[in-house]
């Protein structure tokens, strides 16, 4: 099994949930409120560990609690965690979340410490990239350090994935170095400006990264599915139909997934179908973390739904 190394970010989940998000100025009162660790990274990390993966993290925590709780989390879901490296001065990031009772959410981050984490630092871990074998990324950590672990990634040929979220501008001169990136809708709008609005649409909003130079394109479509392309194949993996309770995790068990498939060896296509089975399985749970389901979950729901599908 090859070495899954994710470098990205640490939020603390204050999650409450509604009947209904309320409108600028209401005040409702909500049904819950719950606790849960979280964070792109964090999530990925610990998806592709709970499913069996041999997974590290890389990310800055404050010296706080919350960030005490983090570090049991990754403990208890069996990921390496002894370069998780601690801020003196910014506090553990924080994302508030509200949710309403179809399961749609809204969310603000305050990343704190993950903002700290930087260019030099990441140099210094060198060894530990060079030891991997694939590198997760995500956008919530300062850009110009997800910019230094690639060009380090490519310095010794590892494999990159990058989870361009939360949206925003990427240098194009990092595409070539990027095996595969895997927007959302809105992420991919905003890397090729193409609206991802049906899969004629999807699929130009594709060629448009490959143009750019991305290796593998992989667009999560939500209750759609995922659209897969490269220079020689396309590929449309509709999603399961699931009753959502919280999202919040949905791409995040995906992209934790694909990379666990990736690192037993399998074939994009074999990847993508578990990823997607273990995403729908997340979104059923709530909390981000606690949603995160075990391989032999995903194999479990994988063969009821056959066993369903036969049926009809």
């Amino acid at each position: 099994m090859k070495k899954v190394l994710v470098i990205g970010s640490f939020m603390t989940d204050l999650v409450v949930q509604t009947d209904r998000l309320p409108v600028e100025g209401e005040t409702i009162i909500g049904k819950s409120f719950h606790q849960f660790t979280g964070g792109k990274g964090a999530n990925q990390a610990v998806a592709a560990a709970r499913l069996g993966g041999n997974v590290e993290m890389i990310g800055k925590l404050g010296k706080d609690d919350f960030g005490k709780e983090h570090i049991r989390s990754l403990q208890e879901a069996g990921v390496q965690n002894q370069h998780i490296l601690f801020d003196d001065h910014a506090r553990t990031g924080v994302g508030n979340i509200t949710l309403d009772n179809k399961g749609s959410n809204r969310i603000i981050v305050v990343p704190g410490a993950n903002l700290e984490l930087n260019e030099q630092e990441i140099e210094q871990l060198e060894d530990v990239i060079s030891d991997a074998d694939i590198i997760v990324l995500q956008l919530e950590i300062p850009i110009q350090t997800v910019y230094k672990t690639i060009e380090i990634a490519k310095k010794y040929q590892k494999k990159v994935i990058l989870n361009p979220a939360p949206a925003q501008a990427i240098d194009p001169s990092f595409a070539d170095k990027v095996d595969y990136i895997a927007p959302n809708e809105s992420e991919a709008f905003i890397l090729s400006g193409i609206q991802v609005e049906n899969m004629e649409m999807t699929r130009k909003a594709a060629d448009k990264l490959l143009s750019q130079g991305y290796k593998n394109v992989i667009i999560t479509l939500g209750e759609k599915g995922v659209f897969f392309k490269n220079q020689h194949q396309e590929e449309y993996i509709k999603a399961y139909k699931v009753e959502p309770v919280d999202t919040t995790a949905a791409g995040d068990s995906f992209v934790g997934a694909f990379a666990y498939g990736l690192s037993l060896g399998w074939e994009d296509k074999r990847a993508l179908e578990f990823a997607v089975a273990t995403s729908a399985i997340a979104v059923t749970r709530m909390g981000a973390q606690p949603s995160l389901p075990t391989r032999e979950e995903v194999e479990a729901f994988i063969q009821v739904r056959e066993i369903d599908e036969a049926r009809v």
